[in-house]
């Protein structure tokens, strides 16, 4: 059998070198189902944990799987983030910005950031640079397939269930399935950030590549807290992305005609005077509600399904590579397991406040941004939304906005902030 699967090989190599690798990796893996650690899910989260441990010399000796429905790059994501200092793969950085606005009534605040800039990534950058890691390391094996399900084992060892099999190990961390109980956990706002966003390229200069409009208000607010995302990566190519904070979806052509309203609005733009380059569409929620931090024993959960998306914001970028860092730290030092999923309780709070307005108070949130922006240094927002501020700036910053609102949402969710929140 291995003679014939030598002349196989050696056949089929020539025309499709890809595929039979693939083939070649499906058939070796059918042996082979105990591993040392198994990622299950290719997403930001599983390829930024993937990363962190293949940096790491502690566990050179460790076997990893990691599984996803598809393991081909794809161009339908753009992840952006802020930071104040080097991010371990700054060398993927699509594009930064130095200044960021904000427009509301009318009005635009600009402002300079000093301490953090703002980046953006591309999904299939990141993904192709560290596939590529994988695929040349031989501690590692790549499968592609369907995953069903998590279960424990024994006291050491859980199972990753497939289409293609069952996988074992002592640790694995899953992006792919929302945990169960998650529905039993206790929820009182549930909103979504929904968006669809088209990189154009314009016909003539209209973008200023240094700065990012973080949120522009000043479009119709008929389906909730409505915004446009834009970000320029050049003098005529930008992503635009059209943006609401609600609890229903809109449909394709809803998006689309508030993309096409807002260039004629802002930039002039009629449908002759660009090309459309590239979309994308995504869904992030916006719940008040814990996550659990374990699918089941020995399965920790990761990314979105793991609570690191922040309530009021829909960032996940950074939070997901501190927690692949803390991950990565406890398996080096044979220590447990990180298992805190969101927010400190003060910051939790802060969120079911502003989750309260956003779905109760659609106008007023926009004048709550309007003042937040007006009144406040950026890179001191940013700072308060990374969670990074200290009690004394929290204040500062809550007595430059609309009082009555935020003592409304108090006095609406103190059944929840009184209880832990």
């Amino acid at each position: 059998m291995d003679s014939q699967l030598r002349l196989f090989f050696r056949v089929k190599l020539h025309p499709n070198f890809v595929v039979e690798l693939f083939f070649i990796n499906r058939i070796r893996m059918a042996f082979k189902s105990n591993y040392d650690i198994i990622i299950g899910g290719a997403g930001a989260s599983g390829l930024s944990l993937l990363w962190y441990i293949l940096q790491s010399d502690a566990l050179k000796e460790k076997r990893i799987l990691i599984a996803d429905r598809s393991l081909s790059p794809a161009t339908d994501k753009t992840w952006c983030f802020w930071d104040d200092a080097d991010m371990p793969f700054s060398n993927l950085i699509h594009h930064t910005w130095h200044t960021l606005e904000v427009g509301a009534f009318g009005n635009r605040y600009v402002d300079q950031l000093g301490r953090f800039r703002y980046h953006c990534m591309r999904s299939v950058d990141y993904s192709r640079k560290i596939l590529a890691l994988a695929k040349e390391d031989p501690r590692v094996d790549l499968l592609e397939s369907d995953i069903h399900s998590f279960h424990e084992v024994d006291e050491q060892t859980s199972g990753m269930v497939t289409a293609n099999g069952t996988y074992t190990a002592p640790f694995i961390f899953q992006s792919a399935l929302k945990p169960p109980g998650l529905e039993d956990m206790k929820l009182d706002i549930s909103l979504k950030q929904h968006f669809l966003g088209w990189e154009i390229k314009a016909e003539r200069p209209l973008f200023d590549p240094g700065r990012a409009v973080l949120m522009d208000f000043d479009v119709p607010q008929k389906n909730g807290v409505t915004f446009v995302y834009v970000l320029p990566f050049s003098e005529t190519e930008a992503l635009i992305e059209y943006t609401l904070f609600s609890a229903e979806l809109l449909t394709d052509q809803e998006y689309e005609t508030g993309i096409r309203d807002y260039m004629t609005d802002r930039y002039g733009l009629d449908d002759s005077g660009y090309e459309i380059t590239r979309v994308e569409k995504g869904v992030i929620p916006m719940e008040d509600r814990r996550y659990p931090a374990y699918y089941c024993n020995r399965v920790l959960n990761t990314g979105t399904v793991g609570g690191l998306t922040k309530p009021s914001t829909g960032y996940t970028f950074t939070r997901i590579q501190r927690q692949s860092s803390e991950i990565v730290h406890a398996l080096e030092n044979n220590r447990p397991l990180p298992d805190k999923s969101g927010s400190d309780y003060r910051f939790r709070v802060y969120d079911l406040m502003l989750l309260w307005l956003l779905h109760n108070h659609p106008k007023t949130s926009v004048r709550i941004f309007s003042e937040l922006f007006r009144k406040n240094s950026f890179d001191r927002i940013l700072t308060f939304l990374e969670e990074k501020t200290h009690p004394g700036q929290e204040v500062s910053i809550f007595s430059s906005l609309p009082y009555i609102p935020f003592f409304k949402s108090i006095w609406k969710m103190k059944h929840r902030i009184v209880t832990g929140a």
